[in-house]
């Protein structure tokens, strides 16, 4: 008995092992998983595979395949079998003796009938057509999406990296205010200096790190809005800062030449063209209505009925049918006897079984103007769709000049942001050793690190205006998304 409950002691211990361990391995993969460094390429290559508008656009894409083949096969024959059991009770009509009769006939009825159209005003192919080019904009419109979320994406993860600079801005001002406080504080209480510059300094520092505590919350929220742009599952990420390369406008860029670029490569021009094609194929479609449809059917059938009888065990016999007059000579006849019982069902089947073959011709002479109303109400959609290419060529040509202006905007700022923050620095140097010297008081030392401290957030945020519009510049240019290339 001790040795089984030994023996169940044993297991239990190390299913408990194999748990803990378990647990472990589970909470190290957790760990490493979110040490893992995220760089704008995984984060984009992640929403592209999470986001639930692309599932959208996907399952919308395999429906327009499903479409176009469903369509390609409207080419090949129709092929239908039917059958019937009937019970026909009272008078009714004998399918064989074709005379009427009072009684409760039972029959089957089988059939094939395959039909195939010859000609219906080319229908067909152009209904093929129209599916192949509505596959293709759902597969534009896809696109159109993935890029959408790959620049909001993009957004995001730049505001992350920006909220982490000036953190970092933030915790080097404060370095500085804290060497000065500790100064201070050995001075006051030597009793070199009054209280009052230590005082500023204390109040400076707990700016510093109200703006610190700022800068992670911003950082927080950054975060979140990143990872639900990329519908993250998990709490926090670790992205990889970029090295970012500044760059002035490119002699070989022009708003010109972006703009041809963009409308061979954006698929918002494509999809408008599609559209397009699509409404030109709708009025050929409403036009095949005016033709005639020529049609060839077959068709086999058989059928079974109760009141199809066969006669078997045939005897005859003689019997007097009357006599001769005068002689009184009996006259006979020979009589056949049988029985009767219904034919077999599958004998029925073959004795019946018929087939037939026949065009079929359907010329429209007069609908009530359907398909005239339908073709004028295509060739005008077709007209908006026109329009529509010009309209979003135009909005494509102002949203790039609206990018590049941006861009030497951007540059122009960062240049100034960047002069400014030296400029800034370079006074606050000044004002502290003034300062140390004794020249200058430590409000004046408190207002020119605010202000190198307000310079070096205004590069910061120069630089993410630089790198934005340049990322946009270059999707228009390129098609893609990057954050560190020229």
């Amino acid at each position: 008995m001790k040795s089984i409950v030994l023996f169940f002691i044993t297991i239990l211990v190390s299913f408990q092992t194999i748990t803990v361990f378990a647990s472990v391995d589970s909470l190290s993969q957790e760990s490493e998983k979110a040490s893992e460094r995220w760089t704008l390429e995984r984060c984009i290559e992640y929403a592209l595979a999470h986001n639930v508008n692309i599932s959208d656009q996907d399952i919308n894409v395999r429906r327009s395949e499903n479409t176009l083949n469903q369509n390609r096969l409207n080419r090949y024959p129709t092929l239908n079998a039917s059958a019937s059991h009937n019970y026909n009770f009272g008078r009714s009509i004998d399918p064989f003796t074709n005379q009427f009769v009072t009684q409760r006939i039972q029959s089957n009825n089988f059939s094939i009938t395959g039909n195939v159209v010859v000609f219906n005003g080319k229908r067909i192919t152009n209904t093929i057509a129209r599916s192949e080019n509505e596959l293709e904009r759902a597969r534009l419109q896809a696109k159109t999406t993935e890029n959408q979320i790959a620049l909001n994406v993009a957004d995001a993860f730049l505001q992350v990296v920006f909220a982490q600079n000036q953190l970092k801005n933030f915790e080097e001002i404060n370095k500085s205010t804290k060497t000065q406080l500790d100064q201070a504080k050995l001075m006051v209480d030597a009793g070199v200096t009054n209280e009052r510059q230590y005082l500023n300094l204390k109040a400076q520092d707990a700016r510093d790190k109200m703006n610190i505590q700022s800068a992670k919350g911003s950082i927080r929220m950054a975060t979140l809005r990143l990872l639900q742009t990329m519908q993250y599952e998990g709490e926090s990420i670790q992205i990889e800062k970029p090295d970012f390369q500044e760059f002035g406008v490119s002699n070989t860029i022009s708003p010109e030449g972006v703009v041809m670029n963009a409308e061979s490569i954006m698929p918002d021009v494509k999809l408008a063209q599609s559209q397009m094609k699509s409404a030109q194929l709708n009025e050929k479609i409403s036009k095949s209505g005016l033709y005639p449809r020529l049609s060839l059917f077959v068709n086999v059938n058989s059928l079974y009925s109760e009141s199809r009888l066969e006669r078997f065990n045939q005897t005859s016999e003689l019997r007097e049918i009357g006599f001769v007059e005068g002689s009184n000579q009996p006259v006979v006849t020979q009589f056949t006897n049988y029985e009767t019982r219904v034919a077999s069902f599958g004998q029925q089947l073959q004795d019946n079984f018929g087939q037939a073959a026949g065009l079929s011709l359907s010329i429209p002479i007069f609908n009530n103007n359907q398909v005239r109303a339908n073709m004028v109400d295509s060739k005008l959609s077709a007209l908006i769709a026109e329009n529509n290419i010009e309209r979003v060529k135009v909005n494509l040509r102002a949203d790039i000049i609206q990018a590049y202006t941006d861009y030497e905007n951007a540059i122009a700022s960062y240049a100034s942001a960047i002069e400014n923050e030296k400029a800034q620095k370079e006074n606050y140097l000044f004002v502290e050793k003034s300062t140390n010297a004794g020249v200058s008081t430590t409000a004046e030392m408190v207002l020119a690190l605010n202000d190198w401290s307000v310079a070096k957030n205004d590069v910061e945020r120069a630089r993410f205006q630089l790198v934005y519009s340049r990322t946009i510049l270059n999707f228009y240019n390129t098609g893609e998304i990057s954050i560190s290339g020229n």
